[in-house]
């Protein structure tokens, strides 16, 4: 079930969280933007790297999409789906 809901909507809300934090930034209030790019570059070491090396994933893509869109690009990859 939450693998059906990650690959339905999964996508679309980091697009939005994405926009509603680049209006903070521009509003002067970065943090909520810094902390969300770090969390995805964290998950890009952690574990989307090692899932994109298994999958045959180039790794300037791995690390874009991990960046974009966190585990809701490797989640499913990594789950066969």
């Amino acid at each position: 079930m939450f693998l059906k809901l990650t690959k339905a909507f999964g996508k679309p809300v980091c697009v939005a969280l994405y926009a509603l934090f680049g209006i903070l930034a521009g509003k002067k209030k970065p943090l909520p933007l810094l902390i969300l790019l770090g969390l995805h570059a964290a998950e890009y070491f952690t574990v989307g790297r090692g899932v994109a090396r298994e999958k045959g994933v180039a790794p300037l893509e791995a690390l874009a999409q991990c960046l974009s869109f966190g585990f809701t690009w490797w989640l499913p990859l990594k789950k066969g789906e």
